[in-house]
């Protein structure tokens, strides 16, 4: 299994864009309902550019609840506090889980990309482009 080469952050750091300091934000879904607060990003450790939302679904008292994690391709921050995507509430609620963002691989990756039927982002070629 070959590890992530992702890096997490927990706190609206400066090293982010001031778009992407959204850690504390709330997602909502296609229906304005709120899916879950966004613990965290998983960001490219040179850029800092984030592939994921981290949120943790359900959970209850001293129990740890399902952590997932949520394509940049799929939301956009509106406003002070929200964060929206297009997905239903349900759908996000059932995408593949992690245990843990530290040992993330590259194979959990592609099946957590494969949900939300997107192409992993390290096997993108940039197209020639005749200017």
């Amino acid at each position: 299994m070959t590890p992530s080469p992702l890096k997490y952050i927990n706190d609206n750091i400066y090293s982010l864009y001031p778009e992407h300091r959204i850690v504390g934000f709330y997602l909502y879904d296609i229906h304005d309902e709120m899916v879950g607060r966004i613990q965290g990003l998983m960001v490219d450790p040179e850029s800092y550019s984030p592939r994921y939302l981290v949120l943790t679904i359900g959970g209850f008292l001293f129990t740890d609840g399902k952590i997932i994690l949520f394509p940049r391709d799929h939301y956009e921050s509106l406003e002070l506090g929200k964060v929206k995507t297009s997905w239903r509430r349900d759908s996000i609620q059932q995408s593949p889980s992690i245990n843990d963002v530290q040992s993330l691989t590259m194979e959990r990756e592609q099946v957590i990309l494969g949900y939300y039927d997107l192409e992993p982002y390290w096997d993108i070629t940039e197209t020639n482009i005749i200017p």
